[in-house]
């Protein structure tokens, strides 16, 4: 973990993306600012070197592209696990739908009118709710198959 922080801090990326995408990962926020104080840390020894050659040049970029590909490795997989998450409620909610249809077919001619249009009412809000999140939920496999492709070009550019 500290490595992956590292190499984030080494290829530019804020502190306040680094907290999010350890909080995604699970961690607290004073976790987080634990693990980065301790890489912002620097050692004794490092100080003293002053690093000119190409290699560390080309080091560098390397430790910018890993520490890029790490973060959104990290984002990928936590966007999945939302999506999941997401596509789970939505099938429940599905569940319910049909539910609440099924007993109101049944039950239809036994209720009063006023009753009978404030579930219609209800339903069609359920409806609107459950667009959106298909919606949503599509929106974010999108995004998901964006950053899986940005990820595969920055791992073929190494």
């Amino acid at each position: 973990m500290i490595d992956t922080v590292r190499r984030m801090l080494e290829a530019g990326i804020d502190d306040a993306t680094i907290i999010s995408t350890l909080s995604d990962a699970g961690l607290s926020n004073e976790q987080a600012l634990e693990i980065i104080s301790k890489v912002k840390e620097p050692p004794a020894k490092e100080e003293s070197v002053v690093d000119v050659s190409p290699s560390n040049d080309i080091s560098a970029l390397r430790n910018v592209i890993e520490a890029t590909s790490t973060a959104q490795d990290i984002q990928s997989e936590t966007t999945s696990n939302i999506l999941n998450e997401h596509e789970n409620k939505i099938h429940k909610v599905d569940s319910e739908i049909e539910s609440i249809k099924s007993t109101i077919s049944s039950n239809k001619g036994k209720e009063d009118a006023s009753l009978s249009y404030r579930i219609l009412e209800f339903e069609k809000k359920l409806e609107e709710v459950n667009s959106a999140s298909r919606a949503q939920l599509d929106l974010m496999k999108k995004i998901l198959e964006i950053n899986r492709k940005i990820l595969t070009e920055l791992e073929a550019k190494k």
